[in-house]
């Protein structure tokens, strides 16, 4: 229950939280500046507060479902407020400093707020929770927005103004041949995370269960319905299809090449994905790969937009996995049986929490 006095508060602070995640896809200057404004006006706050009647935060110690946050508010926090309150104002201060900043700096304000906002959520009503997962979703968002699209990308010619943009790059100590064929090659299904990220989507989305064949991406991709858009051997390969994300138990149609920046069919989405191998030597080799997305109308791009809200982190997170995995095979490196077990064990953890909530759900309902 939401004690009576903080009822306001709490709609209002997630209320905010869904417009900043609103203004992280479709103005995410605007959410930079926004949240810039609102860890300066945080920082204040706290600052003064804590100056002044540094008693009120012992509050959260009653607000929160956590016992340890509980235990910690009203034992020795409640012996060092203004000390542990004056530091989080600084954190936040520094927060808005960085989030105002470009490139590298930017990203690690974003970092930051993130690290913040995941340790106020354990507080509940008192953070406002679940407006810590809105804001985390519109920095996110906000941040890959912002990030600026290659001119000279493979893709550009077939999606060039896209709604949706991810890219990801690494430096590979192997030669750009290798690299490729590692890439074209790899087997992203099989990565323990990456599988539970998979079946985390398969359950939102309501898939029906299918048994893959372990197989290299490219090949997967092309048995799925995607078409080679452009292709140069051993360095360049760009795949291309339309499809609507949202739905269960996933389509793909291939266009061909020279139709597909035209191609306008209504309620579609155009996706565009890249292998890139490019030499930076006789055995370093720069490894790119991008996708663009693009809505063919307007109903499309609503619905897409709330898909790449939901996923977008996902997607981010099997690319990046994706990479290390080239990295290491192109490298002819092997992780320590360890590393696997507890990669495993971790895979394993998500999967069954998270099976174990839509069970609870089913008996509920």
């Amino acid at each position: 229950m939401i004690p009576q006095e903080f009822v306001v508060m709490y709609i209002v602070a997630n209320a905010v939280g869904l417009i900043l995640l609103e203004l992280g896809y479709w103005a995410p200057r605007g959410a930079r500046w926004a949240w810039v404004a609102i860890f300066i006006w945080a920082a204040t706050v706290n600052t003064f507060t804590a100056a002044v009647e540094p008693w009120v935060y012992l509050a959260y110690g009653g607000l929160t479902p956590s016992e340890w946050y509980g235990a910690f508010i009203n034992g020795w926090f409640s012996l060092h407020i203004r000390e542990v309150v004056m530091s989080i104002a600084a954190g936040q201060l520094t927060i808005a400093i960085l989030l105002s900043r470009e490139g590298r700096a930017r990203r690690l304000g974003v970092w930051g707020a993130t690290v913040f906002l995941l340790a106020i959520a354990p507080l509940g009503v008192g953070s406002g929770f679940p407006f810590s997962l809105s804001a985390i979703g519109s920095l996110v968002l906000m941040e890959r927005r912002l990030r600026p699209q290659r001119a000279h990308s493979p893709a550009v010619r077939f999606i060039p103004r896209p709604d949706a943009y991810d890219s990801h790059e690494i430096v590979i100590a192997a030669p750009a041949d290798v690299v490729f064929d590692r890439a074209a090659t790899v087997d992203v299904g099989s990565l323990p995370i990456v599988r539970a990220i998979f079946w985390l989507r398969s359950k939102v989305i309501g898939d029906a269960p299918v048994t893959r064949k372990p197989q290299g991406i490219v090949a997967e991709t092309r048995g799925l319905g995607w078409g080679v858009l452009a292709e140069e051997p051993r360095r360049v390969l760009v795949m291309g299809a339309a499809t609507r994300p949202w739905e269960k138990n996933l389509t793909f149609r291939a266009i061909a090449p020279e139709a597909f920046h035209a191609f306008a069919e209504p309620n579609l989405v155009k996706i565009v994905w890249t292998i890139e191998a490019e030499p930076l030597g006789q055995a370093r080799t720069r490894f790119r790969t991008e996708t663009r997305a693009y809505a063919t109308d307007v109903h499309a791009r609503r619905r897409f937009t709330l898909y790449w809200i939901l996923f977008s982190v996902g997607i981010h997170f099997i690319r990046w996995n994706m990479l290390r995995e080239i990295r290491r095979q192109a490298e002819g490196g092997s992780r320590h049986p360890i590393f696997n077990w507890l990669r495993g064990r971790a895979a394993a953890f998500v999967h069954a929490g998270v099976n174990r909530l839509f069970q609870e759900r089913r008996l509920i309902e």
